[in-house]
């Protein structure tokens, strides 16, 4: 099995908390989408045989892309490869772009995912983040996505925001999940470097919330919505049974997958590769020699970090028989042992041979996962 991603790098505005590639130049649109078909065609070979379980249309604002082009990509991807027959198609949109006419016309062309990024339900907030659209809008575009036969909707939320309360936080999950939604992701915000946010906490004019209320929300995050019938089962996401985000799996599973696109990355089994950041050679990929992507052959090392770092954030954990089967005994030995004070602070359960981290243990993640790494 594997995965096709493709990057849309265009939008309308730049949210100031986001870091993905991203341009403004809407004008270079149409190139884009002839250099896509191109790349997919270049890159046809890279999977193999593999059967494409999910498709992903991220960015970027892929809902800027019209739905008949939305199908034509399909299509192309069909001539190159063998897709299942219930294939996880996903596009993420912004409520704003969304329209009646529009969500049928996706539904048409086989599009069966929907990723909203609704971010907040206070103007307020969305304002702060320089979003588009507005509370009603975003509540509107989900039920718009109903009525075109959608029964697979996450939504994208953001909690950690400065001076965002705890009452605030909990308001935002009760309307979230009133709204009947199979998934959500929530996300804590961080100040990526090259943002509009980075820029202003630097200066003192966003203050960071402290420790403590970030642990609280992150609590109520989780215990309000397994509550509601939402399992954990990442970090950031959440889904009903039968619900959670195939595509996103298969990157924890490291299973391989084709990223199409400036700055999108792929995995064939064996070796990393990523495109150049940058929409201008983006576009003359069919017309310059050599490529514009970068290749890295993974080490036994790299596998096994990759291994802890992926296993970790997810409520599967990572296996103890299955690092001495894929790596070594020694290996095995070595990481229950960095596990073993986790697990007398109750920041790491251990199921049989299982390792997985509790939600105190999700709070400091990457410092247990930086302790596990191969050194």
């Amino acid at each position: 099995m594997a995965g096709i991603y493709i990057h849309y790098p265009f939008c309308k505005s730049r949210c100031y908390y986001c870091d993905f590639y991203s341009v403004t130049e809407e004008k270079l649109s149409e190139a884009f989408f002839q250099a896509l078909l191109f790349e997919l065609n270049l890159r046809k070979s890279m999977l193999g045989d593999a059967v494409i379980e999910t498709i992903y249309f991220g960015g970027g604002t892929p809902s800027l892309l019209s739905a008949p082009k939305i199908g034509l990509i399909i299509e192309e991807i069909a001539k190159h490869f063998n897709i299942a027959d219930h294939a996880e198609i996903t596009i993420e949109a912004n409520p704003d772009d969304v329209t009646s006419g529009y969500a049928r016309r996706l539904h048409e062309e086989g599009v069966n995912r929907i990723s909203l990024g609704i971010q907040s339900f206070y103007n307020y907030h969305l304002r702060l983040m320089n979003r588009r659209h507005k509370v009603l809008k975003g509540i509107k575009s989900i039920e718009i996505f109903k009525s075109a036969g959608f029964d697979n909707i996450s939504i994208d939320l953001i909690y950690g925001l400065p001076e965002f309360t705890l009452a605030e936080w909990k308001k935002t999950l009760k309307k979230a999940v009133n709204l009947d939604i199979q998934h959500i992701s929530a996300y804590h915000l961080t100040y990526e470097d090259n943002t509009v946010f980075s820029t202003l906490k630097k200066k003192g004019l966003l203050k960071p919330v402290d420790e403590e209320l970030s642990y609280q929300q992150f609590m109520l995050l989780s215990e309000f919505l397994e509550a509601n019938n939402f399992v954990h089962y990442e970090i950031s996401n959440f889904g009903h049974l039968g619900r959670f985000s195939r595509h996103n799996i298969n990157y924890w599973k490291n299973i391989p997958y084709l990223g199409l696109g400036p700055s999108a990355h792929s995995f064939d089994g064996k070796n990393r590769y990523w495109n150049d950041s940058n929409i201008s050679k983006y576009i003359r990929i069919d017309k310059k020699i050599g490529d514009i992507i970068t290749k890295e052959e993974l080490s036994a090392k790299d596998f096994f970090n990759e291994y802890i770092m992926t296993g970790l954030r997810t409520y599967w954990g990572i296996d103890i028989d299955y690092i001495k089967e894929h790596f070594s005994e020694q290996q095995a030995i070595s990481t229950e042992r960095f596990a073993t004070p986790y697990i007398d602070s109750e920041h790491i359960r251990k199921e049989r041979n299982k390792l997985i981290l509790t939600k105190k243990g999700m709070l400091i993640s990457y410092k247990i996962i930086a302790d596990l790494f191969m050194s």
